[in-house]
């Protein structure tokens, strides 16, 4: 028996401007400049947390910082991978270039490691304000990010697989709903499905004049038997 479809129903939602897919994570640099290291990030206010994913072209270990001059010296610096044992991910902190030295006060919690097309995601999290002096302050300022990688788990000197880059993590409009968003649904009725495992149907409708270029955001479908 062939199943009605009472309605298919497609929510569409745009911005005048453009704005980020991604509502948990929707500010996003690439911190070389070859665009093997991406940094997103994301944050509800100045006094919560952030929220960053380093996503880098490698298997090996990853490394990112927050440092005072673009180099290792009072950095603080988190590490961590996917080996062959699992995953593996700590803060440190740097009091020169040399090795870092882990914190005692784990300031930074791991919330993902993946590894994927061989590019290794690592997505963690830490308070904005912290109580450790071995933590970077964040403010409102511009910021001095380091980031450096292996090409194996063996945590050790990194060689030219390092840069830095000066980004404003916190000068960017918080996470919320755009004050300008609209909404529209648009329904298909009253349709019969055929017996078919595959079935396109095709309506041609009238949407409102959009004089501007719209990002389309969510799509929703909804079937009722």
């Amino acid at each position: 028996m062939p199943a009605p479809l009472c309605f298919v129903s497609i929510l569409l939602a745009w911005t005048a401007g453009s704005w980020a897919t991604d509502h948990d994570l929707p500010f996003m640099e690439y911190l070389d400049v070859n665009h093997l290291v991406s940094l997103k990030w994301g944050f509800d206010d100045a006094q919560g947390n952030i929220t960053f994913q380093l996503a880098v072209n490698t298997t090996g270990w990853v490394g990112f910082g927050l440092s005072p001059k673009g180099d290792m010296a009072d950095a603080d610096i988190v590490m961590g991978g996917l080996g062959p044992t699992g995953r593996y991910f700590a803060d440190y902190y740097a009091l020169e270039d040399a090795k870092p030295i882990m914190d005692e006060e784990q300031s930074y919690t791991l919330l993902s490691m993946n590894e994927n097309d061989g590019k290794t995601i690592m997505t963690f999290q830490r308070s904005i304000e912290t109580c450790d002096d071995k933590d970077f302050l964040i403010t409102a300022q511009p910021i001095k990010l380091i980031y450096a990688y292996g090409t194996t788990d063996d945590i050790k000197y990194h060689g030219s697989r390092r840069g830095t880059k000066e980004v404003n993590l916190l000068n960017y409009k918080p996470r919320t709903t755009p004050p300008d968003a609209k909404y529209l649904s648009v329904k298909v009725e009253n349709i019969t499905l055929p017996p078919n495992i595959t079935y396109y149907h095709c309506k041609v409708m009238k949407l409102p004049d959009l004089p501007t270029k719209h990002h389309i955001y969510r799509v929703m479908f909804l079937q009722l038997k």
